[in-house]
């Protein structure tokens, strides 16, 4: 579980790069706030499992 997790993290990471190449302001705000919603629910994940 701990692997998936951390893949799970390099997705958001390499989401992140892509999304700050969009030209639209607002869509990037709106992924950014996304990734950064997942990047908690993983942090959560992580305290759970540990």
């Amino acid at each position: 579980m701990n692997a998936t997790l951390t893949n799970a993290e390099a997705a958001l990471d390499e989401v992140q790069r892509d999304t700050r190449k969009l030209h639209s302001r607002e869509l990037r705000e709106t992924i950014e706030k996304y990734i950064e919603e997942q990047r908690e629910q993983i942090k959560a994940l992580h305290r759970m499992m540990n």
